[in-house]
């Protein structure tokens, strides 16, 4: 078994967890109980029976807090092969490609719903859809072989990107490209990618 650590993720993970605690709070105090949720009920929860107040429901803290320190933020790798952590996290990385790609579309490109009302309309958007998904994974792996992704991920890197643009005007005023900030100019050079691309003159 490999155990990693990712403080990124301890947020989300939390904040998942905290969901989970409330919607089980409203099924106990409402008796609409989950019968799947009946382990998490025992281990979380005490209802307590009183004569004068009736049902009473307190969250047990502790085993909250347990939870999150054991758990939260860890991820667990099983095999009966691969021995090295890193070669192991690569591998299931890799075979994770599929979905990160389909969340891409979802997600950063839009790709919920078409939008669109004919053949052609269609094919034209997933044509564009899928260079936008190619040139996601190639931009992964290009993270991945300078060990960017150690840094920063792929969503974060063009969320920083996102306000870098190229505004063009019509006649002899050309085109003109925003600001960049430092961030900005870090990520483009470690990318490797040519300064008269998006540096402004």
């Amino acid at each position: 078994m490999h155990l990693y650590d990712n403080h990124q993720t301890v947020g989300d993970t939390i904040s998942d967890l905290g969901g989970k605690l409330l919607t089980s709070q409203r099924e106990l105090e409402s008796g609409e109980l989950v019968p799947e949720h009946e382990e998490f009920y025992q281990q979380y929860f005490t209802v307590r029976e009183t004569p004068k107040r009736g049902q009473r429901i307190t969250m047990n803290v502790e085993a909250v807090r347990e939870h999150q320190n054991k758990y939260c933020g860890y991820c667990a790798i099983l095999t009966n092969d691969v021995k090295d952590p890193v070669l192991a996290l690569r591998i299931y990385r890799d075979k994770d490609v599929v979905e990160k790609c389909v969340g891409g579309l979802k997600n950063q490109l839009d790709m919920k719903r078409l939008r669109t009302h004919g053949r052609f309309s269609t094919d034209g958007r997933l044509l564009v859809q899928f260079i936008a998904v190619t040139l996601m994974s190639a931009l992964r792996n290009k993270m991945r072989e300078l060990k960017l992704d150690e840094k920063f991920t792929v969503r974060q890197l063009l969320a920083d990107l996102d306000t870098l643009s190229e505004i063009r005007f019509s006649g002899r005023y050309g085109g003109l490209l925003t600001e960049t900030t430092k961030a900005q100019r870090a990520m483009m050079e470690s990318l490797g990618v040519p300064a008269e691309t998006w540096l402004q003159e």
